[in-house]
């Protein structure tokens, strides 16, 4: 996920941007969904974050909103910034400042699927019949996987990344999952599941530097 910074209104472009983007959207709006589609290097499994803040009401809201949506695996995020000047995400901007806000995801490898636009484009519907935007009844997931936590793989160094599993795979702790291999075919690094989790995320695109994420692995809990 793109780190998102609420900007300045002097400073440069991109800040410029932010700025404007937090004044005209943000601090208009009631409620906030931030969408994101799957980049070239993201394989996703489809998937939500709700950030509980704390305050009750909003709390409620944003829940419910995210159980309207339907995606089937929701990340509890709580670790995140609360100084409305040190946002670092969009949905985060618009919580810190009382907006009821969720993030959902579908996609994968810079595609446009079917499958994945029709989930984003009904869940909204779905989202605005909960909120009393549209009539109808909203189509709520009933017992969503809910992550507690997620565990990136990161890569030691540059090579070529061979995954043994794909998006949305089960996986046992210690089990194999991938590997990397120098420029000429040389295993260099194994990757091994540091504990039991769901495969939410693989790069797409086989090429590492060092630092690179290679797989995100979402750590089941129990519902908030």
């Amino acid at each position: 996920m793109n780190r998102f910074y609420p900007g300045k209104a002097d400073g440069t472009q991109t800040e410029r941007a932010l700025y404007l983007i937090t004044k005209e959207v943000v601090d208009r709006c009631d409620y906030l969904i931030d969408y994101h589609g799957g980049d070239l290097d993201e394989s996703l499994r489809p998937y939500a974050y709700w950030g509980p803040t704390g305050h009750a009401e909003q709390d409620r809201i944003s829940k419910d909103m995210v159980l309207a949506f339907g995606l089937d695996h929701i990340i509890i995020w709580k670790e995140r910034p609360t100084d409305p000047a040190a946002t670092r995400y969009l949905d985060n901007t618009a919580a810190v400042r009382g907006k009821p806000s969720i993030v959902v995801e579908a996609g994968h490898a810079g595609t446009v699927e079917t499958d994945d636009v029709a989930l984003l484009v009904n869940g909204t519907l779905s989202t605005m019949r909960a909120l009393k935007m549209l009539p109808g009844e909203p189509h709520r997931i009933e017992n969503p996987v809910w992550i507690g936590k997620l565990v990136d793989l990161i890569a030691d160094q540059p090579g070529i990344f061979y995954p043994l599993v794909k998006r949305g795979t089960y996986v046992a702790g210690g089990m194999k999952i991938g590997y990397v291999t120098d420029y000429v075919g040389n295993v260099i690094q194994e990757l091994k599941a540091p504990e039991a989790g769901v495969v939410l995320h693989i790069n797409a695109v086989p090429s590492l530097k060092k630092g690179d994420n290679i797989l995100d692995l979402g750590v089941v809990t129990t519902a908030p």
